[in-house]
């Protein structure tokens, strides 16, 4: 006899299945990035056009970024991809006075930050992974830029391997 849960994806096209691991996929991601970098806030936001738009969140910080919201994407801090696809740490925004004075820092209160960059199998940028907070918060691991960097390729690949990407 079949569970309720295999009962109910017998139900579910391949598709919707997809997009069932999809969300449960990232979801976990999000939560592992913010238990890895001790901040309360993370997400998966894609780059369209000139806005960054927040795919998923875990908020447990009650940051107030919510998925589908929307920026214009030279606002935040994700916008460094754009121009240096390398992962950015700011443990203390107020130390860099390159980012400190992006309008998105003081909208939210941030106070530290850690973000890289999306790619697509095909290594085209699809958006950032990121991870935030109000208050400084220090980065102790020193492979937290090369964990993130993988989790983002994960993320990619699925985005990709689900066709969600097929009409940016």
């Amino acid at each position: 006899m079949q569970n309720s849960c295999e009962q109910i994806y017998s139900m579910l096209t391949p598709q919707e299945r997809a997009a069932i691991a999809e969300i449960e996929a990232t979801t976990s991601v999000l939560s592992i990035v913010t238990r890895m970098t001790r901040m309360r806030f993370a997400a998966i936001a894609k780059f369209d056009n000139s806005d960054w738009i927040v795919c998923s969140a875990h908020d447990i910080g009650d940051i107030g970024i919510n998925a589908g919201e929307t920026l214009p994407v030279e606002m935040t801090l994700c916008s460094d991809f754009l121009t240096d696809p390398q992962a950015l740490l700011l443990p203390d925004i107020r130390q860099s006075p390159r980012h400190q004075i992006r309008p998105v820092v003081k909208q939210y209160g941030l106070e530290s930050y850690v973000g890289v960059p999306i790619l697509l199998p095909d290594g085209t940028l699809y958006g950032a992974l990121c991870a935030l907070d109000s208050k400084p918060v220090l980065f102790e691991n020193p492979d937290l830029a090369e964990t993130l960097h993988l989790f983002a390729r994960l993320i990619g690949c699925i985005f990709f391997g689900n066709g969600r990407l097929t009409d940016r």
